[in-house]
């Protein structure tokens, strides 16, 4: 497979990701205030809303509809496991969808835009799924120490 072919869509992606910043900010700007008052309390509370959201929707059973019309299921090592799509701009969004890193880019500007205009119920919802985050990695560390003793 020629990664270089893929290229165009993902510099697409960026631009459009750099260029709905540069509009939220030109055109809100004067809401980014809001920002000023983040302390620590919040901003992990709003970081780790980012790690678990990034986490559902590349990998989790429940989002697989969402993830489907950009990867294909193939079978490794006895287990079916997505990968994206061979070609083009699905190719390019499933290699984006599937990378809970590359989506967490993303879910974060948005986390963080609907903080600016919607404070306190996305904080709630950020709320709900920090604390989904802290169960997947205390069920993580339980479970490390579990298979090694």
């Amino acid at each position: 497979m020629n990664n270089k072919r893929i290229f165009g869509w993902l510099t697409l992606d960026m631009v459009i990701f750099v260029a709905v910043n540069i509009f939220l900010i030109a055109n809100f700007g004067n809401r980014l205030s809001t920002l000023s008052n983040i302390g620590f309390f919040k901003l992990l509370v709003l970081g780790l809303a980012v790690y678990r959201a990034a986490n559902i929707l590349s990998n989790e059973v429940i989002t697989k509809p969402l993830r489907s019309p950009f990867v294909d299921e193939t079978e490794k090592n006895g287990k079916v496991v997505e990968i994206p799509k061979r070609s083009g701009a699905l190719r390019a969004f499933g290699l984006l969808i599937y990378c809970p890193s590359c989506t967490g880019v993303w879910l974060a500007a948005a986390i963080v835009y609907a903080y600016i205009f919607w404070p306190t119920p996305t904080f709630v919802i950020s709320m709900l799924l920090a604390l989904s985050a802290i169960e997947r990695i205390v069920s993580g560390i339980l479970g490390w120490f579990r298979h090694n003793s």
